[in-house]
C-alpha cells in the first residue's frame, strides 16, 4: 500500500543466519523491478538466495493467475498437496498464451519499463511540488496521503467525477490516520495524460480542503 521496496538483502541475511526459509511475494514487482521486470530478486542481485518466489500474472503481466518458483522438490509437493492447485480448474489456453506474449514483450521491449519509471519520476516530482504527501513510495505505486478514511473516499469520488480513477483506502487496510488515494503510473501514460491528472488532482484537492488554496 505504500509503494516501498522491502529491504530484501537484510531479510535474506537474517533468514540465512537463523536457518529460515526465505519466501517473497513479488506481486507488485513482477514486470516492474529488475532486468526486464524479473522482480525483486533480480533488482537486488540475490539470485539463488531466495528459496521461494511467488507472484501474480494479473497486474503488470495483464492476464490472470499466479506463479510459484522454487526447488523441484517444492514444486512436486505443491502439485500433490496444494489445495488451491488441486481443486482449481486449469486456465484455458488463451490465458497461457496471453501470459507468454506478455513475457515476450518484457524481454523484447525494455523501453516500456524505462518509460514506466520515467513517468513515475515525473509524476512523483510534480505531486511533491504541488504539496501532496506520497510517503515512502519508491515505485510506480504512489499513495497520496490524506489522513482520515472519510476524506480519502470523498476525495476519490470527487476525482472520479472529474475523470481520474484513484481508489480511496482507509483503516483497516492501512493504519488509522494514514488513509490515502492510491495512484499508479503505466508505461503507456503520455505526458498529456499525466499533466491532466495532476491538474485535476490539485484542483479537487484544493476544493475539498486537502491542499491549501
Amino acid at each position: 500500500m505504500d509503494g516501498d521496496i522491502a529491504p530484501l538483502p537484510a531479510l535474506v541475511a537474517a533468514a540465512r543466519r537463523h536457518g529460515a526459509i526465505m519466501m517473497i511475494d513479488d506481486a507488485h514487482s513482477s514486470g516492474v523491478l529488475g532486468r526486464n521486470g524479473r522482480g525483486t530478486v533480480d533488482h537486488f542481485g540475490l539470485h539463488g538466495q531466495v528459496d521461494i518466489q511467488v507472484g501474480t500474472l494479473s497486474k503488470a503481466i495483464g492476464a490472470l493467475g499466479g506463479y510459484v518458483c522454487g526447488s523441484r522438490e517444492l514444486i512436486e509437493y505443491l502439485y500433490h498437496r496444494a489445495r488451491p492447485f488441486l481443486f482449481s480448474t486449469s486456465h484455458p489456453p488463451a490465458v497461457a498464451a496471453s501470459c507468454l506474449a506478455a513475457f515476450e514483450v518484457l524481454e523484447e521491449e525494455p523501453e516500456r519499463i524505462e518509460n514506466l519509471w520515467k513517468n513515475t519520476r515525473y509524476f512523483k516530482a510534480a505531486l511533491g511540488e504541488a504539496g501532496f504527501r506520497t510517503g515512502a513510495s519508491e515505485t510506480p505505486i504512489t499513495p497520496i496521503l490524506v489522513g482520515e478514511a472519510k476524506t480519502a473516499h470523498a476525495f476519490s469520488r470527487a476525482l472520479f467525477e472529474e475523470g481520474v480513477f484513484a481508489t480511496g483506502i482507509g483503516f483497516p487496510t492501512v493504519p488509522e490516520g494514514k488513509a490515502r488515494v492510491r495512484t499508479i503510473m503505466t508505461a503507456t501514460h503520455t505526458r498529456e495524460h499525466i499533466d491532466r491528472a495532476l491538474e485535476i488532482l490539485s484542483r479537487v484537492a484544493k476544493k475539498t480542503g486537502i491542499l491549501a488554496n
